[in-house]
């Protein structure tokens, strides 16, 4: 049996060609198993299929779309289940240069597909079928190529343009074969790129894409294994919208992103700011007084609505074109006004007649702290400290927060002590510190939570069912939103 190069599928958005199993044509109908007979006549190479092939898998391999194949092999069915284990399926024809023309003997019809086939095979070889019979310029795929990046190569024609030269390369360029013409030309297309493109280039590194934004002040280059969202996630300071107008050559799905080329990640008119432990939305909005918390989470989406993926030391947006430069006078003043006197640092919004306050240790948690006093509720804590909010998830470590006010009792009530101790996680004795709340007792292995950490990708990495995790990490909530970076996380039990 003949003997397959192996091949490769891309992962990346726009890195190498995949390499294609090449046909050998030492024997042009080579084939072991019996052919259907309502295969294609100008068949130019057969595979046998083998268990566990598919009508999709057959042709990815053999670097045809899946309504080739269908079309070579009407036995298979619209649905595939036609395929017969052992039968020989066409995987190519008229070697590559679609269907040969029909044997006629009409004089007029002879003419007319004359001509179609001296159209369609005028110029180099190998070519890919469906190539248009009005190319006039061809390009050899180098390993390596992408579509986009041989539109960037001359800039005289758009990505459109190519796909509908080139139609078997695929609308996301995925048949893409090294070695293979292709068409980068037709009547009328120019032959140099235009002046207009030289003048208004964009002013930074290169190489960089064709349509990239001429205002662009921040560049990054992409590497391998990047995609448009990672690259948007990174930054955390723009949203996938705005990468994509900046740089409309990758597409609108990030098919066409380019490795070693440089992206646009900014714009005049942004402003960045790094997060800092303790930081909060609320805290960064009060720290600048030229925007309000719903503009900052508008310009930044990645950290949610309740701001629970703002990350420690992550870029975020803290201005925009028209955003003032300036803290205004009323900011101001309704920042001081709501903010208690008393030591520091504290979170924004803490009740003006605060009379007593605490610092947040490892460990703590809004439950945990009203436990230690036991002269207040968690509702009442998160009352008087409004930025740690109804879920908790805002509370920072070394920060002071209010727990009491005129009228809290001085001690701690016996009720109180032992309705709360009840619902208090055990602490754990052992291991490293600081410790997500709620720890199981028996803990014997722990993660250290990092930056762009999830539960999942917790559990993924470590083995742990989501089911132990969250077994194991009783204070951590169902939807993860309050994973602490820096903390530890239990991941094993003895």
């Amino acid at each position: 049996m003949h003997s397959f190069l192996s091949f490769a599928l891309c992962l990346g958005a726009a890195t190498l060609v995949r390499p294609r199993i090449v046909p050998d044509h030492q024997n042009v109908r080579r084939q072991d198993g019996p052919v259907p007979p309502d295969t294609i006549k100008d068949c130019t190479y057969f595979y046998d299929s083998q268990p566990g092939d598919t009508c999709a898998s057959i042709a990815d391999n053999w670097g045809i779309t899946l309504a080739q194949f269908k079309t070579y092999n009407p036995s298979v069915k619209a649905d595939c289940s036609g395929l017969i284990i052992g039968d020989a399926c066409c995987v190519e024809e008229n070697y590559g240069n679609g269907p040969a023309p029909p044997e006629t003997t009409s004089s007029t019809t002879s003419k007319t597909a004359s001509t179609t086939t001296s159209l369609a095979l005028t110029g180099p070889t190998p070519v890919q079928s469906g190539i248009t019979a009005q190319c006039q310029q061809y390009y050899k795929v180098q390993d390596g190529d992408t579509c986009a990046g041989i539109v960037d190569k001359y800039h005289t024609f758009t990505l459109q343009n190519f796909y509908s030269w080139n139609p078997a390369v695929g609308s996301s360029c995925g048949s893409l074969f090294a070695g293979y013409y292709v068409c980068v030309g037709i009547p009328g297309t120019p032959t140099s790129p235009p002046t207009t493109t030289s003048a208004g280039a964009t002013p930074g590194p290169s190489p960089t894409q064709s349509g990239l934004i001429s205002n662009c002040k921040t560049f990054y280059k992409v590497k391998d294994g990047d995609q448009c969202g990672n690259i948007v996630n990174s930054y955390g300071t723009f949203s996938l919208a705005d990468f994509y107008t900046w740089n409309p050559a990758v597409g609108t799905n990030c098919g066409s992103l380019l490795v070693g080329y440089y992206v646009c990640v900014g714009v005049p008119g942004t402003k960045y700011y790094k997060a800092v432990d303790g930081d909060s939305c609320e805290i960064i909005s009060n720290k600048f007084g030229t925007f309000t918390v719903a503009q900052f989470e508008t310009w930044n989406p990645a950290v949610g609505t309740d701001c629970s993926k703002l990350f420690l030391g992550y870029y975020y947006c803290v201005a925009i074109p028209g955003t003032p430069t300036t803290r205004s006078t009323t900011s101001t003043t309704k920042t001081t006004s709501t903010t208690s006197s008393g030591p520091t640092p504290t979170q924004s919004g803490i009740i003006s007649s605060c009379t007593k306050y605490y610092k947040a240790v490892s460990g703590d948690s809004c439950q945990i702290i009203s436990d230690k006093f036991g002269t207040f509720t968690v509702a009442q804590f998160e009352t008087w400290n409004p930025a740690v909010k109804s879920d908790c998830s805002q509370l920072y470590l070394d920060y002071y927060y209010c727990i009491a006010v005129p009228g809290t009792p001085t001690t701690r009530s016996t009720s109180s002590t032992t309705k709360t101790t009840s619902k208090t996680p055990t602490p754990t004795p052992n291991g490293p510190q600081p410790q997500q709340p709620g720890i199981v007792s028996n803990c014997n292995k722990f993660y250290l939570v990092k930056s762009g950490d999830s539960c999942y990708t917790i559990e993924q990495a470590q083995a742990v069912t989501a089911a132990n995790f969250q077994k194991w990490n009783t204070g951590i909530k169902a939807d993860c939103s309050n994973l602490f970076v820096g903390y530890y996380v239990c991941i094993g039990v003895s």
